[in-house]
């Protein structure tokens, strides 16, 4: 696959959704009290974080 613009582009989103998956299932296996003691914002937040530290990887800088 080129490294062009839109595989970069697909890439990245590619990885929010890995990310966003992740987070969603190990929130799923966490026992019911915690999952109630969490607020709703920890979702969104972890996503984020990991999302941005797959994007980070996948980014390069243009020579």
């Amino acid at each position: 696959m080129r490294n062009n613009l839109l595989s970069r582009a697909l890439m990245g989103l590619a990885a929010c959704a890995v990310a966003f998956f992740v987070v969603l299932g190990v929130m799923a296996v966490l026992p019911r009290a915690l999952q109630d003691a969490l607020p709703d914002n920890v979702l969104g937040g972890a996503a984020v974080v990991l999302a941005v530290a797959a994007g980070r990887r996948f980014a390069r800088r243009a020579r």
